[in-house]
């Protein structure tokens, strides 16, 4: 018998398991930290100040990098902390959160991907 979301009387069949590249998504992220960081003029080590956190944390997020694992993958308290320093919302931190999980972020697929969401987030920043 299938699981429902939300109500819905649509059946959920359980995803198959598949290779995921991680460190595409952590890319994305770390892109589009800096993007927000840089447009906000904040040093990371002011952003680290505002958010909490040590300097190297928000290097290595930007670095998409880790001591123990070799990718980063910050804690969702992090997200929200570095949100509420940059004063955006989480989801501008977050990549890809209009589509289904790919095996690799569409975010990274080319330079003008890399720009098209520059360019959104400074939108988002301007409408403020």
């Amino acid at each position: 018998m299938g699981q429902t979301i939300g109500g819905s009387s649509d059946a959920v069949k359980p995803m198959k398991a598949r290779k995921i590249e991680w460190r595409t998504y952590g890319d994305s992220l770390a892109h589009r930290l800096v993007t927000l960081r840089r447009s906000r003029g904040l040093s990371q080590e002011r952003l680290a100040e505002l958010a909490g956190l040590h300097r190297n944390q928000i290097s290595n997020i930007e670095r998409n990098v880790s001591s123990n694992e070799g990718v980063s993958d910050p804690h969702l308290s992090t997200v929200y902390r570095l949100a509420a320093a940059l004063d955006v919302a989480p989801a501008l931190l977050m990549p890809d959160l209009d589509r289904r999980v790919a095996k690799k972020s569409p975010e990274q697929a080319s330079g003008r991907a890399i720009a098209a969401v520059e360019a959104t987030l400074r939108e988002a920043l301007d409408g403020r």
